[in-house]
């Protein structure tokens, strides 16, 4: 990619070929690398497990186990029938490859898993592909089709969605109907309204204190079509004056080009790991009310007198002080003790998580320095044992019911027919955390909860789309980077040598 000659409002392709491209992209072409797999005796039995050695009992275990899966199949029995197809998932995300936390470089490796293989290999290092790697310092945004194109069309070689999640309508699922509160003493959106999804006639629609202060008549929206709403954008990329566009879609994504893509019930997976680690730390903010974190404080006390409900916490002001009335979540210095250290004195196993000791500070009563994998020990099996005994019966209750569907989600196996019961179950703890939290501890995070059963009845079990192998391979790519002044170049070097020593490992293990 060159740099534009000058910046207009007008749409041409005049480009200057003068001096050092603008961006680098490096393309690894992943249909000479399946082939290789192919030529491999023991990789190639692997690539045919999902129809030769999955257990097929009506359980999901598997992404074969999917309606998803089986729709592809139904829509294109030619590509069904061939068992050595190939099923891919797709995955890309920014890395800092100096090693720190700092947002200034931001380079974007695009990986590949490979779904035919079992689910203990497929997210394995050997056989997740890099496909592509996108040069910083700057991330792509919306212009990444332009770099995914040549992926796209060895994917289409081997076969011969752009919405904004930002603002008021940031939920891809509901799209137009996401209904968002804009609290104007805290200046953020908030994502409430979870009694549509209970049936007609529940209790709950017709209570307003409780809840936002309105009675509730909306139903969950019905499924629609993707491609009609982004069948006739004609958004110019690059970064130039645009006409100011209210659709919710920012563009037609270059994925459309794909002819399966439109009969897929699921084109976008939730990220459930960063989900459950923004929920977890929300919840022990607000527990904690750790300074910064805390989801209570002032504002949204006086946001909450403002929407009518619960009126009795809002802020009293005196001659000297502005008091916030306790609510059912506040927890006193003793019981924060207490709560600190019982995370404090958990014993797991070794390899279980990390050392959580090493996370609580008693003193200051807060965690510090918490990964995704912390948020999701904590979530599933430690908050339910730290909250018994030092908060209200219904909170603690919801709170544990909360957890105890996160760490049901995150099943290796699971029976379909429970799934119905779940989402159930986790709308109406949704709805009564609206009743107890405040209106500030329902981001858009929250509110997506409400849809990980679905994706779960489409694509199968939340752990074969988790991050977490992804970043931990991200975490070896910036291992390899020598030279920073050019760390692009060092990845590519490195991930190269690798893949040929592992080629040529496997090659000599056949003779």
């Amino acid at each position: 990619m060159y740099k534009r000659k000058k910046e207009t409002d007008e749409v041409n392709d005049d480009v200057t070929k003068n001096g050092p491209p603008a961006k680098m992209l490096w393309y690894f072409p992943i249909i000479p690398r399946l082939k290789r797999l192919f030529s491999n005796e023991n990789e190639a039995k692997l690539l045919r497990w999902h129809k030769d050695g999955r257990i097929n009992d009506g359980k999901l275990r598997h992404v074969a186990d999917s309606p998803q899966w089986r729709n592809i199949d139904h829509k294109y029995p030619e590509f069904g029938d061939e068992i050595r197809n190939i099923r891919f998932g797709l995955s890309s995300d920014g890395i800092n490859p100096f090693g720190n936390m700092s947002s200034c470089h931001s380079t974007w490796p695009v990986l590949l898993c490979n779904y035919n293989l079992p689910p203990w290999l497929y997210m394995k290092r050997k056989y997740i592909m890099m496909t592509l790697l996108i040069q910083g310092p700057k991330q792509p945004g919306n212009d990444i089709d332009v770099y995914l194109a040549p992926l796209i069309d060895d994917l289409k070689t081997l076969w011969a969605s752009g919405y904004s999640t930002k603002g008021k309508k940031a939920c891809p699922v509901c799209e137009d109907e996401t209904h968002s509160i804009w609290l104007k003493n805290c200046k953020k959106t908030v994502y409430m309204g979870h009694r549509r999804f209970l049936p007609a006639g529940y209790s709950y629609r017709k209570k307003k204190d409780e809840f936002d202060g309105n009675i509730e008549h909306r139903t969950m929206r019905k499924r629609f079509d993707a491609f009609s709403r982004v069948e006739n954008l004609n958004i110019v990329l690059g970064k130039r004056t645009r006409a100011k566009n209210e659709s919710i879609w920012k563009k037609r994504s270059i994925m459309w080009d794909l002819p399966y893509w439109k009969h897929l019930d699921v084109r976008h997976c939730l990220d459930v790991m960063h989900i459950e680690k923004n929920v977890c730390d929300s919840l022990l903010g607000l527990l904690l009310n750790i300074p910064g974190k805390t989801k209570d404080g002032i504002n949204v006390r006086k946001d909450m007198v403002d929407m009518g409900i619960r009126k009795e916490l809002g802020p009293v002001e005196t001659v000297n002080r502005i008091y916030l009335p306790p609510a059912c979540y506040t927890l006193s210095k003793e019981e924060k003790i207490k709560f600190c250290k019982c995370l404090h004195d958990i014993k797991v196993p070794s390899n279980y998580s990390a050392n959580i000791k090493r996370l609580v500070s008693i003193q200051d009563c807060k965690l510090l320095g918490m990964k995704s994998h912390d948020c999701h020990v904590l979530m599933t099996h430690m908050i339910p044992i730290a909250v018994r005994g030092i908060l209200p019966e219904k909170i603690r209750h919801t709170i544990t019911k909360l957890c105890l569907f996160f760490n049901m989600i995150h099943s290796k196996v699971i029976d379909p027919e429970s799934l119905d019961t779940w989402q159930k179950e986790v709308i109406l703890t949704l709805c009564e955390l609206e009743m107890y939290f405040p209106p500030s501890f329902f981001d858009v995070m929250v509110h997506l909860i409400t849809h990980i059963i679905g994706e779960i009845k489409a694509c199968g079990p939340v752990f074969l789309r988790y991050m977490y192998p992804f970043e931990r391979y991200m975490g070896f790519l910036k291992g390899y980077v020598r030279n920073r002044n050019k760390p692009e170049g060092s990845i590519v070097e490195g991930y190269a040598s690798e893949e040929v020593i592992e080629f040529c490992t496997s090659y000599l293990e056949e003779r």
